[in-house]
């Protein structure tokens, strides 16, 4: 008990430190201590509103005007387009010398998400690659327009699972030795900090660019971009280099995450996709690519004009296309260009975006939101049934047509039943870091889970024995 108390004052006297250090986040959207503000958002009333239209059965998603002929179907609770262009907000530094670009030096660690190391590559993050909750709020914050909720839990899931809880801090990457306070790990934790690299916590199967941890032949490298996935890519894109067109929207994204999802199916014999690392992150993560590696800009009547053509993908992911359409890799050189501008202030990307991409994910093909895996071997993809999961709560249609019910699902079996049964193996002193869980990953889910009143029906998934079954499920 005593060894609790003492953490828990720790945490709370680092994230009060935390909050000093960025104040503008404190002033702005400050979730530490509940979670969540107890007003509602602006984001939040349109979550709201949008779930009045669902269940009135009125109300398609919001389009975004078309540009160069293509068009955004699938958009943001908030529509980047409907707001007016306004260059100096929405211009992204990329050119002092805190943050001009500079390449990963030999020791500075770099991961599998291009966002993330590019911002380490700009300054925004720590150059090492080790991060802190604080400050990966803020960089998602200020550069990619990531809403405060889904910034907080996708954090503070990195410092639980990835990182060190004693000092909050997380890797980009791989394994990193901690400071100070962190470096006493043994006093709560059973191992040392994993980063993000470690599979099937963040890290999942069917990336778009990144192969299989299991997969045949990729010595377990689910870090670094398969050329031939990103060709893949380009191809379904026609490519076409364009410059400033909007080519690789959130539908082209999410078709490709479909093609990978079965091609990962009929080649590894292990795939498995889990509700969080698998839903939340791995699915939704193509949306993110649509969204946070577009550039911006004003159309003919000066409204928000979000776009992602090939040269800004490429600089995203760090590979180099020549004359001769041969593309090149560099690892950890991913970057901004100039003359990038971020999504417009006002229309922050949340977790109620995560679940109308899913949604949508869905609708291109539901197997996107299945969980499950192989059984061993290739083309043995077997899902749980969402009704048994669910004790008859819920069942597949329901989840398909109902973005409060969908919200509902996420937050019970990857939240609230899964990180629990998780934790165990992890940490020798439960209390402080479920209390940690409860305020800064379950508290934001929940709110958007339980909006408009919606009494979220509890259920007993057993998600724990469900995975079992599934040989590539293990924790690397």
């Amino acid at each position: 008990m005593k060894i609790s108390l003492s953490i828990g004052a720790v945490l709370s006297a680092s994230l009060i430190a935390g909050t000093q250090a960025f104040p503008h986040f404190a002033n702005r959207a400050e979730a530490f201590g509940d979670g969540l503000k107890s007003e509602d958002s602006e984001l939040t009333k349109a979550w709201l509103k949008k779930i009045d239209e669902f269940k009135a059965g009125g109300g398609d998603y919001e389009k975004r005007a078309d540009s160069n002929g293509g068009g955004r179907k699938l958009t943001a609770l908030i529509n980047p387009a409907n707001f007016k262009f306004n260059a100096d907000e929405q211009l992204v530094d990329i050119y002092s010398e805190a943050h001009r670009f500079q390449p990963p030096g030999p020791n500075d660690i770099r991961g599998p998400c291009p966002g993330l190391n590019l911002l380490a590559n700009h300054g925004y993050l720590n150059r090492n690659g080790v991060t802190t909750l604080t400050q990966g709020i803020d960089a998602i914050n200020r550069v990619f327009g990531v809403g405060y909720d889904l910034a907080l839990a996708l954090n503070a899931y990195a410092v639980v699972f990835n990182g060190n809880l004693l000092d909050l801090t997380w890797s980009i990457g791989g394994p990193y030795g901690s400071s100070g306070l962190g470096a006493i790990t043994n006093l709560l934790t059973n191992s040392e900090p994993k980063g993000i690299n470690a599979h099937n916590i963040y890290e999942g199967d069917a990336s778009i660019v990144r192969q299989d941890y299991y997969a045949p032949g990729a010595n377990h490298d689910n870090v670094h971009v398969y050329l031939p996935y990103f060709e893949d890519l380009l191809k379904l894109g026609g490519n076409d280099a364009t410059e400033g067109k909007d080519v690789y929207n959130a539908e082209l994204m999410l078709q490709h995450k479909a093609n990978r999802w079965h091609e990962s199916v009929a080649t590894n014999p292990l795939f498995f996709n889990s509700a969080f690392g698998g839903l939340v992150v791995t699915t939704a993560a193509e949306r993110f690519v649509a969204e946070f590696a577009a550039n911006n800009t004003a159309d003919e009547n000066g409204y928000n004009r979000i776009y992602l053509d090939e040269k800004n993908l490429l600089a995203f992911f760090s590979v180099t296309k020549d004359a001769n359409g041969k593309l090149t890799y560099t690892p950890g050189h991913e970057r901004l260009l100039d003359g990038w501008y971020r999504r417009p202030l006002a229309a922050q990307f949340g977790l109620e975006d995560i679940v109308l991409t899913l949604l949508n994910a869905a609708k291109i093909d539901p197997s996107l939101l299945s969980v499950g895996g192989n059984a061993g071997q290739v083309n043995t993809f077997t899902g749980v049934n969402v009704g048994d999961l669910t004790g008859g709560v819920y069942n597949l249609e329901t989840l398909l047509n109902n973005p409060q019910a969908l919200s509902c699902y996420l937050y019970q079996i990857g939240v609230e039943e899964l990180i629990p049964t998780q934790l165990g193996g992890l940490y020798k002193v439960l209390g402080t870091v479920l209390d940690f869980v409860g305020k800064n990953i379950a508290g934001p889910w929940k709110k958007v889970a339980t909006a408009g009143n919606n009494p979220c029906d509890s259920f007993n998934s057993n998600i724990k024995e469900a995975y079992a079954k599934y040989p590539g499920s293990k924790i690397e």
